[in-house]
Order: C-alpha cells, then structure tokens, then sequence
C-alpha cells in the first residue's frame, strides 16, 4: 500500500514538471517583441475604454446642459479645480481612473488627468462637423518630440462621441503645437519636468 502512495507521488510529481516544461517551452518560443507589443496593445485597450467612458460623460454633460463642459486645456489642479473637465464632470463620471492612460508617466498621472480638453469648444452650444472635433486627447499630443504613446498613436474622443485609435494628430493641435506647448510650459508650474519625463518615457 505504501509502495502504491509512493508511486501515486512520483507520477503527480513528474507530471507537473512536464506541464512546466511544456510551458516554458511555449513561453520561450514567443518573441519578445511580439509580446511587448501584445502588451502595449492592452494597455492601448485600456485607455481606450477610459477615454470613452470620459467621452460619454461629455456628451451626457452636453445633453443636460446644452453646451460643452466649460474647462481648461489643463488645468493646474485636475483634481480639484474649477476648470478641471475631472471636477466639471464629477456628477457624471464617479471614478478618478477613467481619467488616466495607464501608458503615461507615473508623475502625470498622480496628478489625476493624463488627457488635455479642447477649451476651443468649451461653453458652445454645437459645433461644425463634430464628427471631426476632438474633445480629449493624450497629454503627449503637445510635443513633437514625444512619442505615440500606443500602438496605434493616440486615442481622441470626437464630439459625436466617437472614439478612434489615430496616428494622426487633429490639424489645429498641429497647426499650433509649438505655441500650445510654449504657453503651456510659461503657465504650468509642473509642466517642465513632466514633459522632460515624458519626452524620455
């Protein structure tokens, strides 16, 4: 009876050392790459879904209120101040995840908003083509020399409400980046040395 437990033993044992080695070996045949880059892509995912439920809030706010969210490109305290499209939306959007991009600096993101609102809409009523009008995107948008921070560039919320995955930037934060990130920069008391961070992420 003894000999039989014994043996029961080594049979379990060796059977989880070759379930073991079997995955090693599969884990081991993946490229690197191609797992970094599955991992960037669910990060990607990640984001995207916070950026809609963001997005759905706008347009909830949009609907009762009969104008866009009135709020700062970024505001000097995203948790807190007025101007904050995070404190703007408080009643709507409950959770302080939604607005982060887990891809972004950790520096940026205990500041509690990695995205930058476009204050060109804020308090209107309607806007042309909103189908092509940003309301959100990436901190990184600002800089040239940051990289897209996913796979698929940046993540923009639309005023329709859309949300897409674009390697384009929209034509006016283009048009003015240089001057965007200047005045943002000249106003922002943490700005350098989040853009130092990011620029080097």
């Amino acid at each position: 009876m003894k000999g039989k437990k014994s043996a029961a033993k080594k049979i379990i044992r060796l059977f989880t050392l070759t379930e073991m080695l079997a995955v090693t070996a599969i884990i081991s045949s993946v490229p690197m790459g191609a797992y970094v880059l599955a991992k960037k892509k669910a990060v990607e995912i990640e984001c995207l879904n916070n950026i809609r439920q963001a997005g759905m809030g706008i347009t909830s706010y949009h609907l009762s209120n009969s104008q866009y969210p009135k709020a700062a490109f970024y505001p000097e305290n995203p948790k807190t101040g007025e101007d904050s499209i995070c404190v703007v939306l408080s009643e709507e959007l409950k959770s302080e995840k939604i607005w982060l991009c887990p891809s972004m600096p950790d520096k940026l993101k205990e500041k509690g908003l990695t995205w930058v609102y476009n204050d060109a809409i804020a308090g209107k009523a309607a806007v042309q083509d909103p189908e092509k009008t940003w309301t959100l995107i990436e901190f990184t948008c600002v800089s040239k020399n940051a990289i897209a921070p996913h796979p698929g560039g940046f993540n923009i919320v639309h005023a329709d409400g859309n949300v897409q995955a674009s390697k384009t930037l929209p034509e006016d934060i283009l048009k003015n980046q240089q001057a965007i990130l200047e005045k943002f920069l000249k106003n922002s008391k943490f700005a350098s040395a989040i853009f130092k961070n990011i620029e080097n992420h």
